[in-house]
């Protein structure tokens, strides 16, 4: 079968999947973890530099293993997609967000779990 049922019961193919998707998971997810994700039962948004530095070291890892081997538009894509996940690392770890204040009037209260900030280019692990 070519096409899987989706859980509402209808077909639809998915987009092959390619080297730069996979960059691209990785790096959408560690820009979340950058830009604040919404907890669904409290409604607070929180910053996790540490999951985000996780994400940035795993594409870190990939480009490692995959040095010699990509072709010239990957390998492009792969080093702008780290330059800026990095510079995106070091302007959070260089403005940290606003403490959760009770006097606030937003509905937003960011609160960050990150707990010892380095740069995902000097750091080692």
């Amino acid at each position: 079968m070519s096409q899987e049922k989706t859980n509402s019961g209808s077909s639809s193919a998915l987009p092959s999947v390619t080297f730069e998707s996979l960059i691209s998971e990785y790096a959408g997810t560690a820009l979340a973890y950058l830009s604040g994700i919404q907890d669904p039962e409290t409604k607070k948004v929180f910053i996790d530099l540490n999951l985000a530095k996780r994400m940035i070291d795993i594409i870190e890892m990939l480009k490692e293993k995959t040095d010699g081997n990509l072709a010239m538009p990957e390998k492009n894509f792969l080093d702008n997609t780290l330059y800026n996940l990095r510079m995106s690392y070091v302007r959070a770890t260089n403005n940290p967000p606003p403490q959760e204040d009770e006097a606030s009037t937003g509905d937003k209260s960011v609160a960050s779990t990150e707990s010892e900030a380095t740069d995902p280019e000097t750091a080692e692990n």
